[in-house]
């Protein structure tokens, strides 16, 4: 898997998997960017962790996030709203 994501890749998946994208590009990419980082994961394993609920080393326990997987998610939406600030 790549170690970058770009808006570009995001719309085309939520386009082709949902229809409308409602949420903003340029802060997703930017926050998949910044929580890989701190976490040790690729932008776009992040990504699909957050829209398909694919897992990640220590993320699910019998299909439910584990605390761990809770503290990614919450992170990711820090940083998604912390773009707020930026723009």
């Amino acid at each position: 898997m790549s170690n970058t994501i770009s808006q570009k890749y995001i719309k085309d998946y939520i386009t082709e998997n949902y229809g409308e994208v409602r949420h903003n590009l340029k802060r997703m990419a930017k926050a998949c960017r910044v929580v890989a980082n701190i976490y040790g994961y690729t932008p776009k394993q992040i990504f699909h962790f957050m829209i398909e609920q694919e897992p990640l080393t220590g993320t699910h326990s019998y299909g439910f996030n584990t605390r761990y997987g809770r503290e990614i998610r919450e992170e990711f939406e820090v940083q998604y709203h912390e773009m707020y600030k930026e723009i």
